[in-house]
């Protein structure tokens, strides 16, 4: 338990500082809008409850696979779509997770450094 909070906290402080990084909230948001189109253009083009539509179109992007038999694309123009959905989608996740990664780092040599100077003035 203890464990999990402690790397909730240090993902908190990830994001924290992420958004304060040059253009992050851009990319984000781009990844947000791109979630709703897609979840949009799904629920549209197939007729798809939103749920599923949601469902499809992140386990789409993260090109897990989608476990349930029924959401099947069986429009044509929907599968074009989802092979530019996956070509743009997948750079905008990979840049969003690239930017959280260094943060995490740099939270993480933040607090290792804060550490050591906290111990080194208790030395003194």
């Amino acid at each position: 338990m203890l464990s999990a909070l402690l790397m909730f906290r240090r993902v908190a402080n990830a994001m924290r500082y992420a958004v304060h990084q040059e253009d992050f909230l851009n990319v984000l948001g781009a990844g947000v809008t791109l979630v709703l189109i897609g979840t949009i253009s799904y629920a549209l083009g197939e007729g798809w409850n939103v749920v599923d539509a949601l469902y499809f179109a992140v386990a789409t992007l993260t090109t897990t696979s989608v476990s349930d038999p029924n959401l099947v694309l069986d429009e044509r123009w929907m599968k074009v779509f989802t092979v530019f959905y996956l070509l743009i989608g997948i750079g905008i996740l990979v840049e969003i997770l690239r930017r959280l990664g260094i943060a995490f780092v740099t939270v993480q040599a933040e607090e290792r450094a804060a550490k050591k100077r906290g111990s080194d003035d208790t030395d003194a």
